[in-house]
C-alpha cells in the first residue's frame, strides 16, 4: 500500500441536501479530493 492509499478523505454525509439534490455535496467533495490528489484508495459507496 502506498502513502497515497492512506490519505484521510471522507466526503460529507449522504443525507446532506444542497439545492434539492441529496448527493451533490458528496460528489463535490469527491471531485475536489480527486483534483487535489487526495482521494487515495477511497471506495465509492
Amino acid at each position: 500500500m502506498s502513502e497515497s492509499d492512506n490519505l484521510d478523505f471522507k466526503p460529507r454525509a449522504r443525507g446532506l441536501i444542497i439545492g434539492g439534490i441529496p448527493w451533490l455535496a458528496r460528489i463535490a467533495d469527491k471531485a475536489r479530493a480527486r483534483a487535489a490528489g487526495r482521494l487515495g484508495a477511497y471506495v465509492y459507496p
